[in-house]
Formats: structure tokens, C-alpha cells, sequence
């Protein structure tokens, strides 16, 4: 498996994915693999993992720095966007992160 088809949906009303209304009860569920993803990353998500593995590869840490080398890799950003900025690759991370 490469996501947890299980996972609980818990409303979200801030940033609450350690609360005690978002932790999974181990012994309610199937501990598999991917324990926190609901579905399987798309395309785009791979291809923006698969770029950052790139920049991180090449010693590139900082925020303008990744921004400019997503824009220049031609990674598509996020909602039809014409080039990636340093707040919608925060954005796109916190999405993704939830």
C-alpha cells in the first residue's frame, strides 16, 4: 500500500494535526506503510518532491534560492500560478503537509 485508505478525516480548524482529535488509535487501526497519507501523491506532487530532492542535492537551503530554482527547473506551481514565490511554495508545503 502506498497510502492509508483508513486515515480518520478530522475538521480542521487551525493547525491542529498533533491533536488529540487527529491521532490515529493504534489499536484501532492498521499500521501500514504510509501511515499519514490519505491518498497517493499526484504528479505534480512527485514532481515537486522529486525537484526539491534535486536542489537539496545540490546544497541549496535557502527560501529564495529554492523558489528560483523551481521556477527555473520549470516545476508547475501550484493552481495555475506563473512562477513559484517564496509565500506560495510556503503555501503549497503547508497544504501539503496537513
Amino acid at each position: 500500500m502506498d497510502h492509508n485508505p483508513h486515515l480518520a478525516v478530522v475538521p480542521r480548524s487551525g493547525d491542529d494535526k498533533g491533536s488529540e482529535a487527529g491521532i490515529e488509535r493504534p489499536d484501532r487501526v492498521v499500521n501500514i506503510a504510509w501511515q499519514t497519507r490519505a491518498a497517493p501523491p499526484g504528479a505534480a506532487e512527485n514532481a515537486l518532491a522529486d525537484a526539491l530532492q534535486a536542489i537539496f542535492a545540490e546544497e541549496i537551503y535557502e527560501l529564495p534560492r529554492i523558489v528560483e530554482r523551481l521556477n527555473r527547473l520549470g516545476v508547475a506551481p501550484p493552481a495555475g500560478a506563473a512562477a513559484w514565490s517564496e509565500e506560495s511554495f510556503q503555501a503549497e508545503l503547508h497544504r501539503l503537509g496537513r
